[in-house]
């Protein structure tokens, strides 16, 4: 093998790494118990198995006699066992709970995590799967750390963060953990047996590292691949490029990733046969491809660069959705966004001047297109020089006045903010003065807690002093991988270079919690890692290209996002890179209403795009009206999409969902990355595909569904085909559910009244009305009401329970329209005008019968 630059040779390497070579002695010399959990000393150092919880066990293995403390805290919960019982047998010490065993073998260290009735849920290899100082395959160092744990062929896994491949299963596909724009990086993962694990590693972390090297030819990218085994062969393409990344294995495109700025690794599978050549190519950029594969496995790894020790937490649900929530019990809960950032959010590249702003907000109102805030991109520091923190007043002469005028009329506003200055700035000489730099660069060190607190009070008095009502943190990853030989405050920058954007916005979020409790936090960035979800953060996919191709990527995007533990993401609608002739193409106006009625089931629902006058308007009367109609339809869905929030917040949920999350238990769910619930009731099935006017739609196992538009029933566990003409995407109904709506509205701020509730039925349904003042947190401290609301399916009947609690400005009295949903009834974007039961509230409970004949009758 030769090294990116040399000869061509066309042969496989294979990786020198074998288990006798790297696997270091983890037999088990002693064991001390205490009330949380067994210090063992093995062999050649310490290993701690301590208990977090029922279902939540964190093990870390140094090989050192010290056990050490994780660089980047992303857990922030002390670990406290119930009842834990230890025993200590001749081949096993077993830690049980009243959910789960932990087996540690005696003569090497491995780890199995069985359930409460003793079946195997994840296990390490008999011989352990601890390994230290791993020598790489391709590249000139070893890593530091690696845990190997067996994954059975009928196990599908899911998260690690946002990536652009479109893969959505990742057993078995060699992943490079690493920040970079479109790429956002989360070690936590999911399981389809039950068990979620976080992997507690902010530096560079290859997951089922590929090591075996394709030599490819530096002219043409050129190489051979002779398979062993039948099976799904993973791929990892590294090089230097931004433009594309692709891999082609006999003709077919295993890798396939094209855009303007790129990561600098790319994953891809392929299903292959055993004891054959194939034909590869792979491209990159001019500093040449660096090509590596993954052969069939029944294992599952995570690799890192640099670690002391091997640290991980191990969740069992195993239902998924309880998974996710105990990491957010670990790791710190969602913070609830204000009511604003729910609705419509206006954005694009750029704003050139606060009168283009106000404008733009009056155009709005005047053409009564609900919208709550309006983003103003990079730039208006002007004179001031890059990110210098202000205002240039040659075009913003009067930003608090500019702020008040928009919240007089509901409107907000969000701004681009960067973590690195121009060093001709006041606000970079400042802060270099103090050493709050990353050495050699302009950006800021946020792992120094000086530099976090001098950064927002730089902002406090630069922006946010204004009125200024979110943050939109741009190239948090940061971008360009500064932080690669470069010393921080914690420490080398290798040992932290994925964990910069949980301390970016705790900077921010800490900094604003601290200045006033008046305005909920709302950060919008660009990169994310775990537990950022606690520092109200919300992200974007990044400076994605608008094409079909990407657009259908997005949703396993999203997803994988979401199951990765943090419940808010969303994309720039439409794509950030555009055509030329966007404002005049029936193609890419095809593709922008796709996208639109995608992002409106999106967590967040924002459109951008580069050198774009992006306003729903500007796309010609057609798209106008089919835009305006989702647009509508988020607004009316604002009730329930608040009170699912503030199930995301109060309770651990989610609201992206996506079927092996809700579904575990249907193995049909398993595979699906097309669709999603938004919520716990709605099923949501974007339309990818150029002059589609229909879409196969799979409909999950154990309910009935009912079409949103229609009111007709649907038996699940089968697959149909859904009308999807282009003003429709299909959605249905969750027989056994609510849906809360309200009137048409322009602003999240309108008190709405009245509320329609439209019941799927087929099963008892119940569904908790959220309501707070929505912009302060005077939640936390028991401001807010929760109305609940039963749906007795067998008699019929609808029980709207006691209000429990009150804020400062509640309704007092609610009106209430019920439907039940049927054919004909209930369906479509506008109000029912007859509904089948009407509830004058005043927070007392109620109950009414509402007989309503064959409704149950599913095809």
């Amino acid at each position: 093998m030769t090294n990116r630059y040399g000869i061509v040779l066309f042969l496989l390497v294979a990786s020198s790494l074998t288990w006798s070579e790297t696997h270091r002695g983890f037999a088990i010399k002693g064991s001390h118990p205490d009330a949380n959990g067994v210090t063992f000393q093995t062999a050649t150092g310490k290993m701690r198995v301590e208990i977090c919880g029922d279902g939540v066990v964190h093990v870390i293995a140094s090989p050192s006699s010290e056990i050490p403390s994780p660089i980047v805290p992303v857990v922030t919960q002390p670990c406290h066992a119930n009842g834990l019982q230890v025993k200590t047998g001749q081949t096993a010490i077993v830690l049980s709970t009243t959910a789960m065993t932990v087996s540690v073998n005696r003569s090497s260290g491995a780890l199995s995590f069985l359930s409460k009735d003793g079946k195997s849920v994840l296990a390490e290899p008999a011989a352990g799967g601890k390994a230290f100082d791993v020598p790489s395959a391709y590249e000139a160092k070893t890593w530091q750390l690696q845990q190997t744990f067996l994954s059975p062929s009928d196990e599908a896994l899911y998260g690690l963060g946002q990536h652009q491949e479109g893969i959505f299963n990742v057993r078995g596909v060699p992943i490079r953990l690493h920040q970079a724009n479109t790429n956002i990086s989360i070690p936590f993962l999911l399981s389809s047996k039950g068990y979620g694990i976080l992997w507690n590693n902010a530096s560079l972390t290859d997951f089922n590292p590929a090591g075996l090297v394709i030599a490819v030819d530096p002219a043409t990218g050129g190489g051979k691949l002779k398979t062993t085994a039948k099976g799904n062969y993973g791929f990892l393409l590294s090089s230097d490029n931004r433009n594309q990344l692709t891999v082609d294995v006999n003709g077919q495109h295993v890798i396939d990733l094209q855009n303007m700025w790129m990561p600098t690794s790319a994953s891809g599978v392929a299903a292959l046969d055993a004891n054959k050549e194939y034909d590869i190519v792979a491209k990159g950029g001019p500093g040449g491809v660096q090509l590596a594969v993954r052969p069939p496995a029944d294992t599952t790894t995570f690799r890192s660069e640099v670690g002391q020790a091997i640290d991980y937490y191990f969740f069992y649900g195993p239902d998924l959705n309880r998974v996710v929530s105990e990491y957010r019990q670990l790791t710190g809960e969602a913070a609830l966004f204000p009511r604003w950032a729910y609705g419509y959010l206006q954005c694009r590249e750029r704003y050139h001047s606060q009168q283009e702003i106000l404008d733009t907000a009056a155009e709005f109102r005047k053409r009564n297109i609900p919208v709550d805030a309006l983003i103003q991109d990079w730039q208006y520091w002007g004179k001031y020089g890059w990110s210098a923190m202000k205002f240039d007043e040659d075009h913003y002469p009067q930003p608090k006045e500019m702020l008040d005028q928009m919240h007089a009329d509901n409107l907000h506003m969000m701004i681009s903010i960067w973590s690195r200055f121009g060093e001709d700035t006041d606000v970079y000489k400042r802060m270099a003065a103090q050493n709050l730099m990353i050495p050699g660069t302009p950006w800021t060190d946020f792992f120094n807690p000086k530099a976090q607190t001098t950064f927002w009070s730089e902002l406090n008095r630069g922006i946010f002093q204004y009125g200024m009502d979110g943050w939109w943190m741009d190239a948090s990853e940061p971008e360009f991988d500064v932080l690669k030989g470069k010393q921080t405050f914690l420490g080398p920058g290798e040992s932290v270079r994925n964990a910069y954007p949980l301390y970016v916005t705790k900077a921010i979020y800490e900094g604003q919690r601290a200045t006033t409790d008046r305005k909920r936090v709302m950060i919008l960035t660009r990169s994310a890692f775990a537990g950022q979800q606690r520092n109200a953060a919300a992200s974007w996919s990044g400076d994605i290209t608008g094409d079909w191709i990407t657009l259908r990527r997005q949703i396993a995007a999203g997803l994988s996002f979401s199951m990765s533990g943090l419940p808010y993401w969303t994309t720039d609608i439409g794509g950030f890179f555009r055509p030329d002739d966007q404002y005049t193409s029936d193609t890419f106006h095809e593709l922008l209403i796709r996208w639109f009625q995608y992002g409106a089931f999106c967590p967040l629902f924002r459109v951008h795009g580069y050198k774009s006058n992006a306003e729903l308007w500007n796309y010609g009367p057609e798209t106008e009206k089919v835009l305006t109609q989702y647009d509508e339809l988020r607004y009316r869905l604002l009730p329930y999409i608040y009170s699912s929030a503030w199930g995301v917040t109060n309770r651990g949920e989610t609201l992206m969902r996506a079927l092996p999350l809700e579904f575990s238990s249907d193995p049909q769910s398993r595979g699906v990355s097309d669709e999603f619930m938004f919520g716990p009731n709605l099923l949501i099935n974007p339309v990818t595909v150029s002059g589609a006017t229909q879409r196969s739609v799979y409909l999950p196992a154990g309910a009935d569904w009912l079409d949103f538009w229609t009111g007709k029933r649907v038996s699940g566990g089968q697959t149909i085909t859904a009308d999807a003409p282009l003003d429709r995407i299909p959605i249905f109904g969750k027989s056994g559910s609510m849906v809360v709506m309200e009137p048409r509205v322009e602003s999240s701020a309108a008190k709405a009244d009245p509320l329609e509730i439209r019941i799927y039925s087929g099963a008892d349904s119940n569904f908790s009305l959220y309501e707070d003042e929505g912009d302060n947190y005077d939640y936390e401290h028991g401001a807010y009401s929760v109305i609940p609301i039963h749906w007795d399916d067998h008699s019929q009947t609808l029980s709207v329970g006691a209000r429990r609690g009150t804020f400062p400005g509640m309704l007092d009295h609610r009106t209430f329209h019920f439907v039940v949903v049927r054919e004909g009834r209930g369906t479509g974007v506008e109000p029912t005008g007859d509904p089948d039961a009407t509830v004058e509230y005043d927070g007392k409970e109620v109950a009414v019968h509402m007989p309503t004949a064959n409704v149950n009758n599913a095809q």
